[in-house]
């Protein structure tokens, strides 16, 4: 399966991620393993298909509560990537 790097990400937009995260939900268990996939050094977050629709899951499917902010950031990049990825695919017609 492919893998997606985000990459230069500024401390703002991390940041939410790498907070201390408490409980054991699904949710937490996510972050959990954005903060193992983040690197510091190269400003680097690696997805997979798995984290992405996780990430989409939370988003659309649990209301407007506070954990759905700290995802924005990384799914606004994803939507420009879907988005740059339609134009490219779409002038192959």
């Amino acid at each position: 399966m492919y893998k997606i790097y985000i990459e230069d990400l500024s401390p703002e937009d991390i940041e939410p991620i790498l907070k201390e995260v408490k409980g054991q939900g699904g949710f937490q268990s996510l972050i959990r393993k954005l903060q193992r996939q983040y690197s510091r050094e190269e400003q680097t977050l690696v997805l997979d298909y798995s984290d992405i629709k996780k990430m989409i899951n939370y988003s659309q499917n649990y209301g407007q509560g506070g954990f759905q902010g700290k995802l924005s950031t990384i799914l606004d990049r994803i939507r420009s990537l879907h988005s740059q990825l339609g134009d490219l695919l779409g002038d192959e017609e």
